[in-house]
């Protein structure tokens, strides 16, 4: 299990970003909501799906739940 946070504020297109708590990119605590202690990232990312969209996992802490845009 760890610990996953999703950014609360979307990206320059449009996404809100699922990171791990090690996460290098993890951004400031004012601007993420903590998601829970999850399996896995896909896990993850569809938790955070239920309360934003569109979401995308972190490319450097979550690559194989990340799509290229």
């Amino acid at each position: 299990m760890a610990e996953f946070y999703v950014e609360t504020t979307p990206r320059e297109n449009g996404e809100h970003v699922v990171h791990n708590a090690t996460c290098s990119e993890l951004p400031a605590k004012n601007v993420i909501q903590y998601l829970g202690s999850i399996s896995n990232c896909a896990s993850a990312v569809k938790k955070a799906s239920e309360r934003f969209k569109p979401v995308n996992g972190c490319p450097i802490c979550a690559s194989t739940c990340h799509t290229a845009v």
